[in-house]
């Protein structure tokens, strides 16, 4: 319960900044996926990135575990491979040292996957309509991190405003607030994670 109330705190003192994101995230990923079929290449690039992506040795074990059909093993190892590769490696860790970085992962996150998402054909359309509800509650979690990374900073170089003596102690405040942020991030990717191993198991 306290995680909860915690998590909802942070939300509520930073709601301007978390409407703006989800405006710039999902903005992004549905501007991609119009813009991609009308730019020749855009489509088969993002296809071949993803085909690459996935025949990483950490990502290969993800789709080896879909193939396997077990959903148990396939909803674990899909939610640690978002939540280590997408949420911490390259958004929360690197925004420790690199101011807002986690902005320029997510919205580059965006653009990745929204490439090859892109409809091609009204078939497709559909497809994406009907499973965009995932897509969206998956990049909740990408910018639950995102607005971290911005907090993180803004509480730093805005110490004064948040009444602290420094900009090491606002630093600090900072990191408090996205670990904070944490449970929200791990209910949406767990849930997230097991939603795609039990459609894919009944689909295929």
């Amino acid at each position: 319960m306290r995680m909860y109330v915690n998590f909802r705190t942070v939300l509520r003192e930073n709601w301007r900044t978390y409407l703006l994101l989800n405006v710039v995230v999902y903005g992004t990923l549905a501007a991609t996926m119009i813009v991609t079929p009308l730019i020749p290449g855009m489509y088969e690039w993002g296809l071949k990135n993803i085909e690459a992506f996935l025949e990483a040795p950490g990502a290969s074990m993800v789709v080896d575990a879909y193939a396997s059909g077990d959903i148990v093993t396939t909803t674990l190892l899909t939610f640690l491979a978002n939540l280590l590769f997408a949420a911490l490696l390259t958004t929360t860790l690197p925004s420790l040292a690199i101011p807002f970085f986690g902005v320029a992962a997510t919205v580059w996150r965006a653009v990745y996957i929204g490439m090859p998402f892109a409809p091609t054909s009204s078939e497709e359309a559909i497809a994406v309509i009907a499973t965009s509800p995932v897509l969206v509650i998956e990049f909740q979690a990408y910018v639950l991190a995102m607005l971290g990374s911005v907090i993180l900073w803004k509480s730093t170089f805005g110490y004064r405003r948040r009444e602290l003596p420094s900009a090491w102690a606002g630093y600090r405040a900072g990191i408090r607030d996205n670990i904070r942020l944490y449970p929200g991030i791990l209910v949406a990717l767990f849930g997230i994670a097991l939603i795609e191993a039990i459609t894919y198991n009944l689909l295929y």
